[in-house]
């Protein structure tokens, strides 16, 4: 992809520009602080970043797939199963402020805000992707519908970020090595730990998620409003 192709798709997608904007702002904080301390030991979050961008694109390319040709149930299925194994880690970034605890006294404010930024860079992403989930399952079948399976996937989630911060799995293990990971799921489901932190997690993102729809459903009812 060329970088006039980049601009005009940011330019026809204001909101994946905002949020491009505030990955960069993430990005550019990484690279100050490598250049005036010379040391590599945040690197991870950019990987981190992308993969919070993964969902977000694979659901936004289903999303039009949808509204020029009505998708398959079955291969609808699929597609929400594969958003679904990769938006954990979106949120997962939250996370990474643990490694504030390796940092030392005089960056410790610098590195928070920079966690803090690729945390919302992640976030915000995530909940866009969710937002275009709601209103694909809204268009195939009903609100009601939407609503059901929006809330298991934040539960879900939980459970993922779960298994990805304490157990170390990530996504490509359901491929890479399935047994060592249904064994790791197993295990964790019957951990106390486990099943406290992903129902705090999954309220959580499920408040968040909430706030974020109404949101947006009143900024469209204001735009709808105006120029009826």
């Amino acid at each position: 992809m060329t970088l006039n192709t980049l601009l005009r798709y940011l330019k026809g997608n204001h909101k994946v520009a905002l949020l491009a904007l505030v990955s960069a702002s993430s990005l550019s904080l990484l690279f100050f602080r490598i250049l005036i301390t010379q040391n590599l030991g945040f690197i991870f979050l950019p990987w981190n970043l992308f993969l919070a961008w993964v969902p977000l694109f694979y659901i936004k390319w289903v999303w039009q797939k949808e509204l020029s040709a009505t998708i398959p149930v079955w291969l609808l299925l699929i597609h929400l199963c594969v958003w679904l194994l990769f938006f954990p880690n979106a949120p997962y970034i939250i996370t990474d402020l643990l490694h504030l605890r390796a940092t030392s006294e005089d960056m410790i404010w610098f590195d928070a805000l920079m966690i803090f930024t690729f945390a919302v860079a992640g976030f915000l992403t995530g909940l866009y992707s969710i937002r275009i989930v709601h209103r694909l399952l809204t268009h195939r079948w009903n609100e009601q519908i939407a609503w059901l399976a929006i809330s298991g996937s934040m539960f879900l989630s939980g459970f993922g970020v779960f298994l990805g911060r304490y157990g170390r799995w990530n996504s490509w293990d359901i491929i890479a090595q399935p047994m060592s990971l249904a064994r790791g799921i197993l295990h964790s489901m019957r951990d106390p730990f486990a099943i406290k932190h992903t129902f705090t997690f999954s309220f959580v993102l499920m408040l968040l998620y909430f706030a974020f729809h109404i949101f947006a459903e009143l900024k469209r009812n204001e735009s709808t409003h105006k120029y009826s």
